[in-house]
């Protein structure tokens, strides 16, 4: 996806290891936070969400020049 909002190629490679900091265990079952915010709803799809950090960043690169 950041392929796709930036059209740059990311340099990136594969690690099976760990990193420091990095969480061990993931869940991605949501109802338990929705019991315990019943007005909280996912409201942008992934796509937009990186969309709007490519151009955040942007903004910030222009703005620093």
């Amino acid at each position: 996806m950041s392929e796709d909002v930036t059209w740059k190629k990311m340099a990136w490679r594969y690690v099976d290891e760990n990193r420091i900091g990095d969480h061990i265990c993931y869940y991605s079952d949501l109802r338990k936070m929705q019991a315990h915010y019943p007005g909280w709803t996912i409201s942008k799809p992934l796509p937009t969400i990186f969309q709007e950090i490519a151009e955040s960043w942007q903004r910030r690169l222009h703005a620093a020049v």
